[in-house]
């Protein structure tokens, strides 16, 4: 039996008017231009949840919020997490129904909004709203941006431009470190805080006059029974406008056979959807992925990375703004790492050596944590900070690029941005809860915390080895069978694996023994 490859034109060997270097081909060029301007909506993401902390490090903030107490601070800071979870329940309706691009421009449209109100705050009030007018955009952007980051993608590099989604999150951040650790030192002026605030809303301007040129999923224009447009579109970006190009005749085939069997399943209600065992497997995976990404220690790292190095001794600004900083750009590169070893290693590989990485620099890092406490070593201090920069290699190299890649690859396009959806709102559900835990266990309990997320690193290894399929290789459209009962799985086009004498389809493979 054939095992799946990372190129599925090896595969299929079918004709594709393309080059095989993506930089020598006009259209994958155009594609992979406009799919990076969907990617700039992620940096909104990244930039909000690092610039928050940073502001409170800065008086003239402080005063023009009225002094804020540490319960109005956590609300300053999780409210965006709020407005998440609403806009999750919005988003992917708007999505189904009006496209892909729509929801993205609202998100934008949203998003920017909220920086102007938070720029132009004259109160603790007005900035709490328009943070809760950001996260309702950003659920907008993460719902429908890897939808159609993935149903326009050419199927060879689907993967790697899928898991980047999430590594401009980092981009977003590392704009932020560097831009109030300048605005910081205008310690007389609310422009301190303002112009990050303003800053915020550029990648939302640049989505927004992007928008109106980025073309529309085709699995959506097919949908919509506008199929010519569909493989215009098709033909355009995956074979240099040839109409008659047999990969995206092929491409169209499966999108033919797999939507209009998923018709019925976009309209059905969510008690109709979990009657199915495979929806309760998908959506099972969804908020696995949703806890998994966010309980297992690095949260602590990001949100509280300057108590953390105050525990340690490291107290000034200056050393802590720069080992942030620097963290950033150390996140960035190892995100990236991940997002171009996702077609090289498979998904299930980089989910384990990502949580295999994370238990073996937290037992350290709680050793080095205590010795620190308990005798006020230098050299533990200094170990407690080399490996909090391990701990993030080793998240980064699946948590982040796979995040929402994983995700969107498991579901069927009639319930894609309802999976998408959900995994959002378990998210936002989750950071809100951490926003107030994580302080709470730091202040009472200290390095004994990581424990405890040392048994949630355990227990998320034995989920991804036991419960996660290994997705690499497959068209969204073959992955949308995932789950489903191998007798009913019929893909209608060419045969991907070869069949030996214990096979019925060759779609074993999909799935690891353990399921």
């Amino acid at each position: 039996m054939a095992n799946p490859t990372a190129d599925p034109l090896a595969t299929l060997e079918l004709p594709n008017n393309t080059n095989s270097c993506w930089w020598r081909d006009r259209g994958l060029r155009k594609l992979l231009f406009w799919q990076g301007c969907i990617l700039v909506s992620q940096m909104t993401v990244g930039y909000d949840e690092s610039v928050v902390g940073s502001l409170q490090a800065m008086k003239p903030w402080i005063n023009d919020m009225g002094h804020p107490s540490s319960s109005k601070i956590g609300l300053i800071t999780a409210i965006v997490f709020v407005g998440g979870f609403v806009g999750a329940f919005l988003a992917a309706p708007l999505a189904d129904r009006y496209g892909r691009r729509v929801a993205i421009c609202t998100g934008a449209a949203l998003t920017l909004t909220g920086a102007i109100i938070q720029t132009a705050a004259q109160s603790s009030g007005m900035f709490i709203g328009g943070r809760f007018v950001i996260g309702l955009g950003i659920s907008f952007t993460c719902c429908a941006g890897p939808s159609l980051l993935n149903e326009l993608a050419h199927p060879r590099m689907r993967g790697t431009i899928a898991s980047m989604f999430n590594v401009l999150w980092y981009v977003g951040s590392i704009i932020a470190a560097w831009t109030t650790f300048g605005t910081g030192h205008m310690t007389s002026s609310s422009w301190s805080w303002r112009i990050p605030s303003l800053i915020q809303g550029i990648p939302s301007v640049l989505v927004v006059i992007a928008i109106p040129f980025i073309p529309e999923s085709p699995r959506w224009l097919y949908s919509k029974g506008r199929g010519d447009e569909a493989k215009e579109i098709l033909s355009r970006y995956h074979a240099n406008g040839s109409l008659s190009d047999e990969f995206v005749d092929f491409e169209m085939t499966e999108i033919s056979s797999s939507v209009d069997m998923e018709k019925l399943m976009s309209s059905e209600s969510w008690a109709q959807l979990l009657k199915s065992n495979a929806n309760k497997k998908r959506f099972g995976i969804c908020i696995a992925v949703a806890l998994l990404t966010l309980w297992n220690g690095q949260g602590v790292i990001s949100y509280y990375f300057s108590p953390i190095l105050t525990s340690i001794g490291i107290t000034t600004t200056d050393s802590q703004t720069g080992i942030n900083g620097g963290m950033q750009i150390w996140n960035f590169f190892c995100a990236l790492a991940g997002a171009f070893l996702v077609d090289r290693l498979g998904r299930r590989t980089l989910w384990l050596t990502s949580f295999i990485g994370m238990i073996l620099a937290n037992v350290p890092l709680t050793i080095a944590s205590a010795m620190y406490t308990e005798h006020g070593s230098k050299a533990a201090a200094y170990t407690v900070v080399v490996f909090l920069f391990l701990y993030n290699a080793a998240f980064n190299l699946a948590c982040n690029p796979l995040l929402y890649c994983y995700a969107t690859e498991i579901l069927p396009f009639g319930i894609r941005a309802r999976g998408l959806a959900l995994q959002i709102a378990v998210s936002q559900a989750a950071l809100t809860v951490n926003q107030y835990v994580n302080p709470i266990a730091l202040d009472n309990i200290g390095f004994y915390y990581y424990i405890f997320y040392l048994g949630m690193l355990v227990l998320g290894t034995m989920i991804i080895y036991f419960f996660f399929p290994e997705t690499k290789g497959y068209s969204l459209e073959e992955l949308s069978h995932l789950f489903e009962d191998p007798a009913h799985i019929q893909i209608v086009g060419l045969d991907r694996a070869e069949e030996d004498d214990s096979s019925n389809t060759g779609k074993e493979d999909l799935f690891p023994e353990k399921l």
